[in-house]
């Protein structure tokens, strides 16, 4: 299912001189890519990475321990990796000298022979991402998925673009930085709450980077926007693609939402009954969000609600996102180590039954606590905070909910141990980042299942 890009842009690689920033999967992805099409690339990296130069073609030239300034000055084209902050004096420099900056997800548009369908959100693209991609298998069409949700977007599009009929993506805020002509034939905004404001002056810049997501986008094309999140509900209006909704609480035009129990999916005509809410296999309020804007947008890409049915009933969930660890004496212990910001882990807490011990801290992100009060009120029993954050979440706690402190995530288990009593559940979600104690979400939710698990195996409750 071919789709016109800039054929002048991509027809004219081998003649350009191309600076790929950043060697972290993006950036080498990018680079052999480019490298293999024709252009003259440096690939460039502050640190040394050794092994780098067998992973990469021989025609890619390597910088690395550092940045020189007259590679930046001498290049037609910027590669950015999503790490860099557009302030980097860098990229200033090779814009100053007339260079165009992309990111690795716009130069993967350009090179992309197929519909391009793209998640954004500050908590559940993951999710709402793979959910679209296997409805969209389910119902018969080849939909590859890749990006900011592991595999770089742009191997993706070089080894199976040309067969696909649609590629599906998940982007993060730092990538739309940089991709100014991305045009999505479906655009997802799953939601968006306080996170990475150190990269953005406050709310609504980065509501508005989200928003650049539908910026390129026409006729022909469709956005699908959270009716209940504030941020993303002003951006319905207006345009000229199609508007699509998804909602918990509320009945849009068009979309997919909940009535009575039911989901249904609304796209230029009738309604059409999907499932009921209940036989959705993974739990949780947040999860009937990703999987609403999931139906939105693979409705709109010709998919029916028979697939979506099915794929409501074996999807499993993805690992350290309310993962399902073990249950020790009647007690239940989730994995939500992704809960990397307050409004996630506001929104696991709304999703667990019964009492709750939470496990929270890392590093500080410095975002406004208040909307974890209700949620932790209502549900949370006790709260053991961890890591960096730790001295700032007590203050704030303290009175409202029992806290106590543990040097370690296995500290913090035991503790949650020696506690709980049957019913209730064991809460990782720590509303913040992990790099004080941990290489990122996915060690620090391992080391969490792997404390679980031997207590399981001492027969400790």
């Amino acid at each position: 299912m071919a789709e016109s890009r800039s054929a002048e842009w991509t027809e004219g690689i081998p003649s350009r001189r191309v600076v790929v920033m950043g060697m972290a999967r993006t950036g080498r992805a990018a680079a052999a890519v480019l490298a293999r099409r024709g252009a003259e690339v440096v690939a460039t990296d502050m640190k040394d990475i050794p092994g780098l130069r067998e992973e990469l073609p021989r025609e890619v030239a390597l910088e690395l321990g550092g940045h020189r300034e007259e590679t930046f000055r001498r290049c037609d084209v910027l590669v950015v990796s999503p790490g860099i902050p557009a302030t980097d004096r860098f990229i200033r420099l090779a814009l100053a000298s007339g260079a165009e900056v992309i990111s690795e997800i716009e130069l993967a548009w350009r090179l992309c022979p197929a519909p391009v369908a793209a998640v954004t959100g500050t908590n559940g693209k993951t999710t709402a991402t793979t959910m679209l991609g296997a409805i969209l298998e389910e119902a018969g069409f080849r939909a590859p998925v890749g990006g900011n949700i592991g595999r770089p977007l742009v191997d993706v599009v070089e080894k199976e673009g040309q067969e696909a009929d649609f590629v599906v993506s998940e982007v993060s805020s730092f990538q739309l930085e940089w991709a100014p002509t991305l045009r999505p034939r479906v655009g997802v905004i799953t939601n968006v709450t306080p996170d990475h404001l150190d990269r953005h002056p406050d709310m609504d810049g980065y509501a508005a980077v989200k928003a650049r997501l539908l910026a390129n986008q026409g006729p022909g094309d469709a956005k699908v926007l959270n009716a209940d999140d504030p941020f993303t509900a002003r951006y319905l209006p207006g345009g000229r693609q199609a508007a699509l909704a998804f909602s918990r609480t509320k009945i849009p035009e068009a979309g997919a939402y909940v009535e009575d129990g039911w989901i249904y999916l609304r796209i230029g005509g009738d309604r059409q009954r999907v499932c009921a809410a209940g036989e959705l296999a993974v739990p949780g309020v947040h999860n009937l969000e990703n999987f609403l804007a999931a139906c939105a947008a693979a409705g709109f890409l010709g998919a029916g609600p028979d697939a979506m049915a099915r794929l409501a009933r074996r999807f499993k969930g993805l690992p350290h996102r309310m993962e399902p660890v073990a249950e020790i004496g009647g007690v239940r212990w989730v994995n939500d180590s992704k809960g990397t910001n307050v409004g996630a882990t506001a929104m696991s807490l709304e999703s667990v039954e019964g009492p709750v011990l939470l496990i929270a801290g890392g590093t500080d992100k410095g975002s406004d606590l208040s909307p974890m009060i209700e949620p932790m009120r209502k549900r949370v029993r006790t709260m053991v905070l961890i890591g960096e954050a730790a001295d700032r979440f007590e203050a704030f706690f303290r009175g409202r909910v029992p806290v106590e402190r543990a040097a370690t995530l296995h500290e913090a288990v035991r503790r949650c141990a020696a506690a709980a009593r049957p019913g209730d559940t064991v809460l990782l979600s720590p509303a913040c980042a992990s790099f004080d104690q941990f290489r990122d979400y996915a060690h620090r939710g391992d080391v969490f299942r792997e404390a679980v698990r031997a207590l399981a195996k001492e027969g400790a409750r």
